[in-house]
């Protein structure tokens, strides 16, 4: 079952696949507030209905890059991460300025062994 935040502007989608061994999120646009706080908590309850040793690969080429409360969610999400039981987190970008927020944001949340960009 795919979850959609937001709208073809701006947004995500997380998606699990069918043996429930990848998380899969895509984000999109410039977002809001709204859409920004959900972003973690969305993707984390994904992730714990996977069983241990999942993935995470996160598309992230379309994301521009984030305010405050979009750091603050992704931030939570990657402080998370140890919890989780996943096997890896593969994050991919091909905008350079939300790629060097992200790689910051990973290293402020002690994640920064758990991540590969990709």
């Amino acid at each position: 079952m795919i979850v959609r935040v937001g709208d073809n502007e701006a947004g995500f989608s997380v998606d699990i696949d069918p043996s429930g061994s990848t998380v899969e999120v895509r984000a999109w646009g410039f977002w809001n507030a709204t859409v920004a706080a959900q972003f973690g908590d969305k993707v984390n309850r994904a992730c714990l209905s996977c069983a241990t040793g999942a993935s995470l690969v996160m598309e992230m080429s379309d994301l521009k890059p984030m305010r405050d409360e979009g750091q603050d969610s992704f931030e939570q999400l990657m402080k998370s991460l140890p919890r989780l039981g996943l096997s890896k987190t593969i994050i991919t970008t091909t905008n350079q300025l939300t790629k060097l927020q992200l790689l910051r944001l990973v290293s402020q949340s002690g994640a920064k062994n758990l991540v590969h960009f990709g």
